[in-house]
């Protein structure tokens, strides 16, 4: 601050040392004048003071305000108008003048384009809704028994899953607003998943073990739903012929724990870290070409806005296990919502 300042008001000093070293020299050459040695020193060192004792004021004055600014500045609900008390010069008053039009000008195309991307996600959100029911009626046909179309149903199945991620991206800006905690048993956030899958399970001849999942949690099952099936889709997409995936249940006083486990390829030490981040597939990922590293992105946001939990344990060539753990409600959350 002081640096850029003195910088600044380099002309001033400049000047007033100038001006000095002229009254100096004339002190000096002019023999009809005549000073003491002493007044000519308390001379000098008078004008520095003063020149030191300006600069410090000035200084003092402009950095409250600057510091000010730069304070208001920081917090995003700022109003320039409360700057109007620290204006002190024309100077000031020209800066908060600038700044004020500036501010117009941005929250006016932050406006428009807030409108603009609200207007787009409503038009995306809607188109996902129109195609969903399509799909959902054309598995419903006859046309789907027919062996010869099994190719079909399969890339149907994909386009059903990326236009679910759709909708569901579209729904998680404003989750706050868009679940319902209720009691669920476990069981139903997992039986409608595979037999929804049904037909790659019975294609790849896996095993269901399920144990224990008519244990209830509190849950909003829509968007748990949909985070078991973005954890299903992959472990059976990476699970062997004649594999088995488990489903089992851990309960303590505190938690409930849906452990979801399949016999697949696993997962890199080095991918594990970085599993939840967006568009991250891993060495395995990129062998599929669907694979869009997005599933267990939107599983950690909404397991974490729902307060539960997601986890991921596996070993290479041995399979991955994937844990969401469901916290119970205590005395406080029961009377919070009374």
């Amino acid at each position: 601050m002081w640096k850029s300042f003195l910088r600044e008001r380099l002309s001033w000093i400049l000047f007033v040392l100038l001006w000095l070293s002229v009254i100096d020299a004339l002190l000096l050459l002019e023999y009809d004048i005549k000073v003491s040695s002493t007044s000519f020193w308390y001379l000098n060192l008078l004008t520095l003071c003063m020149l030191i004792l300006f600069l410090l004021w000035r200084g003092v004055k402009e950095r409250r305000f600057i510091k000010r600014l730069s304070l208001m500045l920081q917090n995003d609900a700022y109003d320039l108008q409360e700057m109007h008390s620290y204006v002190r010069t024309k100077a000031d008053e020209d800066m908060l003048s600038l700044l004020q039009r500036i501010d117009r000008v941005y929250r006016r195309q932050t406006h428009a384009l807030h409108v603009q991307q609200r207007e787009q996600q409503e038009y995306i959100t809607t188109w996902v809704h129109e195609i969903k029911t399509p799909l959902i009626n054309a598995r419903r046909t006859e046309l789907y028994k027919w062996p010869w179309l099994k190719d079909i149903e399969d890339e149907w199945m994909k386009i059903d899953g990326l236009v679910d991620q759709n909708l569901y991206a579209a729904r998680l800006r404003h989750l706050e607003k868009d679940y319902q905690v209720q009691a669920v048993s476990l069981s139903e956030l997992v039986f409608p998943n595979v037999a929804y899958f049904s037909k790659w399970c019975i294609e790849k001849r896996l095993h269901i073990d399920e144990k224990n999942l008519d244990t209830l949690v509190h849950t909003d099952p829509k968007w748990m739903q949909f985070v078991v099936k973005q954890v299903l889709s992959n472990a059976i997409k990476y699970s062997p012929l004649e594999g088995k995936l488990s489903f089992f249940s851990e309960e303590t006083p505190k938690y409930v724990k849906l452990f979801i486990v399949d016999q697949g390829e696993g997962i890199p030490p080095q991918d594990l870290p970085r599993i939840f981040e967006k568009g991250f597939t891993g060495n395995v990922g990129r062998k599929s070409k669907g694979a869009t590293g997005l599933g267990l992105y939107f599983s950690k946001k909404i397991t974490d806005a729902l307060g539960h939990r997601i986890e991921v344990h596996s070993l290479l060539h041995e399979g991955t296990t994937v844990i969401l753990t469901f916290y119970k409600p205590n005395s406080f959350d029961n009377l919070s919502k009374m």
